[in-house]
């Protein structure tokens, strides 16, 4: 996925556009998460201007706290390893 900096401004612009409309699709938002996560693991990544890597960590941060399941980790918890609504 060779590209040019413009090329790169246009697509992560993109695919911020695209989080921003995801509104609470979990689905859209894990593929979105893993399109992300590839870029950010991919050999380009380090090539990339400084903003632009900063612009992708932070997305896919965001797409990662989004798609988080909300599992309890309290093992005192009487909803330990099951969706908490008490944290």
């Amino acid at each position: 996925m060779e590209r040019d900096p413009l090329t790169w401004h246009k697509f992560v612009s993109d695919l911020e556009r695209e989080a921003g409309s995801l509104h609470g699709d979990w689905m859209r938002t894990v593929a979105l998460r893993d399109r992300v996560g590839e870029i950010v693991a991919g050999p380009e990544f380090r090539d990339l201007s400084p903003d632009l890597q900063e612009r992708l960590d932070g997305l896919l941060v965001e797409l990662t706290a989004q798609t988080r399941e909300n599992v309890c980790t309290n093992e005192k918890c009487p909803h330990y390893n099951k969706s908490c609504k008490m944290r």
